[in-house]
C-alpha cells in the first residue's frame, strides 16, 4: 500500500470515496484463506521479485458506498455483490518478452488472476455480510455459499506492447451469468487509461462437496 500511495495517480485511485483496497488472493498466505501450500506459488512465490512484480494491490468500490453506480442488469437478472474489481500491479523489465515490453503470456497470466481475484473477493465478501447482515445482501445477487469457480475460456486481444517498468491496472468486470456460466470482461490499462490488452472470459461454477 505504502508503494502504491508515493505514486500520485495510484493514490489518487485508492482514496476515491468508497474504494476498499485489499491483498489479492495471490499474494496471500496461504493459513491466511485456507488455501494449500501448492497453491499460488507462481504469484505468490515465483513472480514476487525486485524484478517480476514485486508490488501487487487490489481494490474495489463498496456495493454499499453512496458512491457506487448501479450495473446494468444481465440477461438471468442475477448479478455478484461487486461488480468489478481491480489489481494494480507494479511491472518490471524481468517481465518483458519482446524488445522491453511485457511478454504476452504474462499480460495472459495477469488477466487470469484479476478474473480469479473478482470471484475470490466476491466470495469473501458474500460469505462475512451473510454471516452478519444477510436481509442486507440483494436477492438477484448469485449465491457464493459452498460454490466453487474455474476458469473455463479465455479470449484475449492484444492491442498495444506493454513497456515496462510500468504499474498498470487490471480490471475484471461481470458480463453475464448463465446457469453455471460466468462472463467477465477483463481491460488491460495504465494510468492515463491506454488500453494494452483485453478479455471475454468464463468462468464455471461447481458445489464445494462434489470437488
Amino acid at each position: 500500500m505504502d508503494y502504491f500511495q508515493s505514486i500520485p495517480w495510484c493514490a489518487a485511485l485508492l482514496e476515491k470515496p468508497g474504494i476498499v483496497p485489499y491483498t489479492p488472493t495471490c499474494r496471500l498466505e496461504p493459513d491466511a484463506n485456507g488455501a494449500l501450500p501448492t497453491q499460488d506459488q507462481f504469484f505468490r512465490v515465483n513472480l514476487r521479485s525486485s524484478d517480476l512484480i514485486p508490488h501487487a494491490i487490489g481494490f474495489y468500490q463498496d456495493p454499499f458506498s453512496p458512491a457506487i453506480i448501479s450495473p446494468s442488469p444481465t440477461s438471468s437478472g442475477l448479478r455478484l455483490l461487486i461488480h468489478s474489481s481491480t489489481l494494480m500491479l507494479d511491472l518490471r523489465p524481468g517481465t518483458n518478452g519482446y524488445n522491453g515490453s511485457a511478454h504476452g503470456g504474462l499480460i495472459s497470466t495477469l488477466i487470469d488472476e484479476a478474473m480469479g481475484s473478482l470471484i475470490y473477493i466476491n466470495h469473501h465478501f458474500y460469505t462475512e455480510v451473510e454471516a452478519i447482515h444477510k436481509e442486507k445482501i440483494p436477492s438477484n445477487v448469485l449465491n457464493m455459499h459452498g460454490v466453487a469457480m474455474f476458469t473455463a475460456s479465455m479470449n484475449v486481444r492484444f492491442l498495444k506492447p506493454l513497456a515496462t517498468p510500468q504499474v498498470v491496472l487490471v480490471t475484471a468486470s461481470l458480463k453475464d451469468i448463465e446457469g453455471r456460466k460466468v462472463y467477465l470482461d477483463v481491460e488491460v490499462k495504465d494510468g492515463e487509461g491506454l488500453r494494452f490488452a483485453s478479455c471475454e472470459g468464463m468462468w464455471m461454477s461447481v458445489l464445494r462437496e462434489k470437488l
